[in-house]
């Protein structure tokens, strides 16, 4: 059984595959071919996934939330499981690629996992995201420490609450604070608002995104306005690549070439990766400098 994923979705696949009770090896390629997932399938049941779910990757998962010390098997299990939903929330995702099925003898693990029960709870951690997101000015709001005296998170303290704590920074919003602790936007959000209600963040609304009023004043040709603002943000966040970028943009507007390569070489050092498209421009602006040069002479 294989196919691509633009034919027949990998839900589909796993339906087929539990309805008929198989065994074997499920390989999914997506747009990257280098990062190929196998997913294990025991009488139908997911059992496992390499490498999302393999033990170092239980290991690192419990070493970047500061889970310390031996766990037991159950534990581990537990922490497997969710690395085994994710993987295949991933996935499913996956319009792009083809998957393999090779059918063979495969042993019960401590995991069995019914695709169709994975789908439900994906539909209620989603309905649980857009339940929070409308209180929480769709995840934008930004938590910082509040002045009065803090009190104590209803239900008691979790690790995610010290985990929170730590990633709070008064600039990264809800969503931000979620993606830098890799954690469900559902789980973030609700112990930021348990903290909240005891007194120990506010969340207020985030400030004006000096990169998209930028966008809108180099639309209008308000170039000298779009360069204040964006100056001013790579000012306080040097490693804005995309306001370095904007920048280089405003200055070409204005007709300020040798800025604009500057801005550019902010760009380049801000994202390494994005190097030869940096350069490309940074070139371009100065061919344009050096003919504007030669036209005066």
């Amino acid at each position: 059984m294989h196919g691509p994923l633009s034919e027949i979705g990998l839900v589909e696949v796993l339906q087929l595959l539990e309805r008929g009770r198989r065994s074997g090896e499920l390989h999914v390629v997506g747009i990257d071919p280098t990062a190929p997932r196998t997913v294990v399938l025991h009488e139908g049941a997911i059992a496992m996934v390499h490498p999302d779910a393999s033990d170092d990757a239980v290991a690192a998962w419990r070493t970047r939330r500061h889970l310390a010390g031996e766990a037991s098997r159950a534990t581990r299990d537990r922490h497997r499981e969710e690395l085994v939903r994710r993987s295949i929330a991933r996935m499913l995702a996956w319009t792009r690629g083809r998957f393999d099925f090779a059918e063979g003898a495969t042993s019960a693990g401590p995991l069995a996992l019914s695709i169709d029960q994975l789908l439900l709870g994906f539909v209620e951690a989603e309905a649980q995201r857009a339940e929070l997101a409308s209180r929480l000015g769709d995840f934008r709001l930004v938590p910082v420490f509040a002045a009065t005296n803090p009190g104590r998170p209803e239900g008691g303290w979790h690790l995610l609450d010290w985990r929170v704590l730590d990633a709070v920074d008064g600039v990264r919003d809800i969503a931000a604070v979620a993606a830098a602790l890799d954690e469900p936007l559902e789980a973030v959000g609700a112990r930021l608002e348990a903290l909240h209600r005891a007194a120990i963040l506010d969340l207020l609304p985030a400030p004006p995104d000096a990169r998209v009023e930028a966008r809108a004043a180099i639309e209008a040709g308000r170039y000298e306005e779009a360069i204040a603002r964006l100056q001013a943000r790579v000012r306080a966040v040097p490693s804005d690549a995309e306001a370095w970028r904007t920048l280089g943009l405003a200055e070409v507007g204005a007709g300020r070439f040798d800025r604009a390569m500057t801005a550019w070489d902010g760009w380049r050092r801000a994202a390494p990766e994005r190097e030869a498209e940096a350069v490309a421009l940074i070139e371009a602006a100065r061919t344009m400098l050096e003919a504007m040069h030669n036209t005066r002479e």
